[in-house]
C-alpha cells in the first residue's frame, strides 16, 4: 500500500540542516526545538521539528525514514531515490570501509580549518564509539544526536568508529589551510562600531537582560560581511565567515542599508532602525546570547551593518567547507 505523511510541513531543511542544524538566521531569530507528531499510514511517528519565524520545518532525512525513500547529500545536493529503502547514504557517497563500518564525511574527507562535516557511518548505533587518531587536527563533536568532525589544524587524521559488538570502520581525512585572510581593514570605522555596541547594551539593559562583551572574532566576521555590501541575508556565507574568524557556535544577525546619514549618525540611526522592526529588535535582546560582533562599511555615501549576537549553547548549521 502506498505510504502518506499526514503532518503539515511548512519548508524542508536541506544540506548541513538536513543533519539538524538548530539555528536559523533570518531576522536574526534562533529556530526552537518543537517536536511533531506525524501519521505514517495511520500510526503516529515522532518527528524532530524546529519551528523558525512561526512555520515548523521538519528535516528530510527524518520523512524520508517515516515514509520509506532513501535521501542522503551527495556533497553537493540533496538525492532522494524512491524505490530505495532509506539508509542515509548514495550508493557511492566517498565512504571507505575498513573493517565492518563505512564511515565517510557528508562534504568529503578533505576539509579546511575551521570547516565541519557530520559523518555517515552506516550500519550505525547510538553506543558507537568515534575517536580521532589526532585531536589537534580533527576534533570529533556530536552536535545535536549528530557525530560531526571539526577541522582544527592542516594534517591528516583517521577517524574509527566502534560498535559495541566490536565492529569497526575507519577513514581518513585530510585538513588544509583555511583561505588567506582577506585585504579587508578589519579595524575600519572602530569608533561607530564601538558605539554600536553601547547602544545596543543599553538597549538590553532596558529590557532587563544582560550587556553582550565584545567578540574579536564576531568583530572580525561582521566587518568583513559589511564590507561584501549585501543587502539581504546571505546565511551560508555568513556563517562561513564566522566560522572563518574563529567562532564555531550560532548566532543571531541583523543587517542595515542607510543612505544619506551623517557619520556621526550612522549608530543611532541603526540601532533605532532594529528596535523599530520586531525581528531585528528581538535578535538584539535575545537573553541567550552571550557576545556580539558589530561591521560598518561605508561606501559612496551608502553604509552597510552587520550585528553578529553570538550563542555559545546553539549550532551553526554552515561552516568552512
Amino acid at each position: 500500500m502506498k505510504q502518506r505523511i499526514t503532518v503539515f510541513v511548512a519548508g524542508l531543511l536541506t544540506g548541513a540542516a538536513l543533519l539538524g542544524g538548530g539555528a536559523a538566521f533570518a531576522a536574526g531569530i534562533l529556530a526552537e526545538h518543537a517536536p511533531q507528531t506525524a501519521y505514517v499510514d495511520g500510526a503516529p511517528v515522532q518527528l524532530e521539528a524546529y519551528n523558525i519565524g512561526g512555520y515548523n520545518y521538519v528535516k528530510l532525512r527524518d520523512i524520508g525514514q517515516a515514509v520509506g525513500f532513501n535521501v542522503y547529500w551527495d556533497g553537493q545536493s540533496v538525492q532522494m531515490d524512491s524505490d530505495a529503502p532509506y539508509t542515509g547514504t548514495g550508493p557511492t557517497q566517498g565512504t571507505t570501509t575498513v573493517g565492518n563500518i563505512e564511515v565517510g564525511g557528508f562534504q568529503g574527507t578533505t576539509l579546511k580549518v575551521g570547516g565541519r562535516t557530520p559523518l555517515i557511518i552506516s550500519p550505525n548505533t547510538p553506543q558507537d564509539v568515534i575517536t580521532s587518531s589526532h585531536p589537534a587536527i580533527l576534533a570529533v563533536e556530536n552536535v545535536m544526536g549528530h557525530w560531526t568532525v571539526l577541522a582544527k589544524s592542516p594534517g591528516t587524521a583517521i577517524i574509527t568508529v566502534t560498535a559495541p559488538d566490536g565492529r569497526t570502520g575507519s577513514t581518513t581525512f585530510t585538513v588544509v589551510p583555511a583561505d588567506p585572510a582577506s585585504t579587508v581593514d578589519l579595524n575600519a570605522n572602530m569608533e561607530i562600531r564601538l558605539e554600536m555596541v553601547r547602544l545596543i547594551n543599553e538597549v538590553r539593559r532596558a529590557n532587563g537582560v544582560a550587556e553582550l562583551p565584545v567578540s574579536d572574532a564576531l568583530m572580525k566576521a561582521a566587518q568583513a560581511f559589511s564590507a561584501k555590501r549585501y543587502i539581504n541575508h546571505n546565511t551560508k556565507e555568513e556563517c562561513e565567515l564566522v566560522s572563518y574568524y574563529g567562532y564555531s557556535h550560532g548566532f543571531n544577525n541583523n543587517l542595515a542599508v542607510l543612505r544619506g546619514v551623517a557619520t556621526e549618525d550612522i549608530a543611532r540611526q541603526t540601532v533605532t532602525s532594529w528596535v523599530d522592526s520586531p525581528g531585528h529588535f528581538q535578535a538584539m535582546i535575545d537573553p541567550a546570547c552571550d557576545c556580539i560582533g558589530i561591521g560598518v562599511t561605508i561606501v559612496g555615501g551608502t553604509v552597510y551593518c552587520q550585528m553578529f549576537a553570538g550563542d555559545s549553547n546553539s549550532h551553526m548549521p554552515y561552516g568552512q567547507q
